[in-house]
């Protein structure tokens, strides 16, 4: 019999969860709005300095939300970086935007600053130019934000900065990304570093901005003592049940984030020895996920198939949007940073929970890959006195 699964990220749950859900169940708090849910968005708000925090059903609802506040409208264009997944670029198509497509930068991996920059003073004065720039801190590993957010500024673009990975990210200046754009989002989706099972969160910088998302995902209804409706509105809110999970999560954050920094400082030693595969850390990262960039790309499939083979969920990176099917017609701009990445990287699981027995199972399957890469020894790890931490 196959051992159990490993999962890519599971959800961390403990008994504190299952006791606020049921909490929030006694209390008949069932409908989608509730004090759960208010305590939500105001502890988020607190804990990570945001300035004004709605709860929604998804991230993808906050990145749909964040792109309509920015004014886009039909045929306006937006710049996004094409290293991330394709809920990004959906949001602009749902208002009948034009995704343009951007390169990453090496150093993070995130958009590339310089090619925005090139960019904009390019488009400045033509009727292509970009209305907002979407840029995502991508497998939690903070982009330059504070260097894009005054390219936007000086341009006069709106930034949607999707943190959706990056809970618990910091910049370069110390603080949580999120809230450095007009507009942040943030993902609370299963494999994320806290759950509400789905669902996520639009980080407004203005009040107003804030209040008529908040009317948006409402079905946009006029107060009145009957059904009022004066633009198209949605079925965003997060369900105060929900609400109730995130808040057990978020008051268990620190550990969390301590676990998934152990699971990362113990790759970094028990993979020491593997010349062939380099992890990325961008300083600041929430250690999502363990991403690694492989010396040849031939072997990033077959690596994925032996995975499998010893029921390990592994994960190649993203494909780049402009390398979609689906955006064919849609512009690029830079070089092949993105698809170099796709074509090297592999993603290893990371959850919370991982164990050392579940770790070992992992570096085993890479460390008897010698078909396609030696390691630097031919007696395996370097530090053979290396155990994994007891967690």
């Amino acid at each position: 019999m196959s051992p159990d699964r490993i999962y890519f990220s599971p959800p961390y749950i403990s008994e504190t969860e299952i006791a606020a859900v049921t909490e929030t169940l006694r209390q008949g708090w069932i409908a989608p709005v509730g004090p759960q849910l208010d305590l939500l968005e105001q502890s988020l708000a607190q804990k990570f300095h945001f300035p004004h925090v709605l709860a929604l059903n998804s991230g993808t609802a906050a990145l749909h939300l964040a792109v309509r506040l920015a004014g886009v409208r039909a045929g306006d264009r937006v710049i996004v970086g094409s290293f991330t997944f394709v809920a990004a670029a959906n949001a602009v198509r749902y208002e009948q935007g034009v995704p343009v497509f951007m390169d990453s930068e090496p150093d993070t991996w995130n958009l590339d600053p310089r090619l925005l920059k090139s960019h904009l003073s390019e488009q400045a004065g033509k009727p292509t130019f970009p209305k907002a720039v979407i840029v995502t801190h991508i497998f939690g590993q903070p982009a330059k934000i504070k260097e894009i957010a005054d390219i936007c500024a000086e341009y006069g673009v709106k930034l949607i900065e999707d943190a959706a990975e990056a809970l618990g990210a910091t910049s370069i200046t110390g603080q949580f990304v999120g809230g450095e754009g007009d507009f942040g989002v943030l993902s609370f989706n299963g494999n994320k570093i806290i759950t509400t099972g789905g669902g996520g969160a639009l980080i407004c910088k203005h009040a107003e901005d804030h209040e008529h998302a908040k009317h948006l995902a409402s079905q946009a209804k006029v107060p009145a003592n009957h059904y009022l409706h004066e633009e198209v509105g949605y079925n965003y809110r997060l369900s105060n049940v929900l609400a109730g999970l995130g808040l057990a999560q978020l008051s268990r954050f620190d550990a969390i984030m301590e676990r998934k920094k152990a699971v990362f400082d113990d790759y970094h030693q028990a993979l020491e020895s593997l010349n062939w595969l380099t992890p990325k850390v961008v300083q600041g990262a929430n250690c999502w996920v363990y991403p690694c960039v492989m010396d040849h790309e031939i072997g990033v499939d077959e690596l994925i198939r032996r995975f499998e083979e010893a029921n390990i969920e592994a994960r190649r990176f993203w494909r780049p949007l402009h390398l979609q099917p689906l955006f064919s017609d849609a512009g690029y701009v830079g070089g092949s940073v993105a698809e170099d990445l796709f074509r090297k990287g592999i993603c290893l699981p990371s959850g919370a929970g991982l164990t050392s027995e579940e770790m070992e199972r992992v570096v085993e399957v890479l460390e008897r890959f010698r078909l396609y890469f030696p390691l630097k020894s031919p007696g395996g790890r370097k530090n053979s006195n290396f155990r994994f931490k007891n967690r």
